[in-house]
């Protein structure tokens, strides 16, 4: 007879309470850094994304943003 809570068949193992194992591509590479100005500068021909840049930045395109590398 089984204890109620328990069953026949194994659950898979997470590694710490409510964390998964991420999937990691061993090949990824990031792309290179880019300052604001560079991201503000390109694309500027298709205004729909110019547009969404300067929504998606505010105030950090007309501001200068430091920084630090973590």
């Amino acid at each position: 007879m089984f204890e109620e809570g328990m069953s026949t068949e194994e659950e898979p193992r997470l590694e710490a309470e409510g964390e998964e194992t991420p999937d990691v591509d061993a090949n990824y590479q990031p792309p290179p850094q880019k300052t604001i100005e560079e991201i503000m500068a390109a694309d500027q021909e298709d205004e729909s994304l110019r547009k969404y840049k300067e929504a998606l930045l505010g105030k950090a395109q007309a501001e200068k943003i430091v920084v630090g590398e973590w």
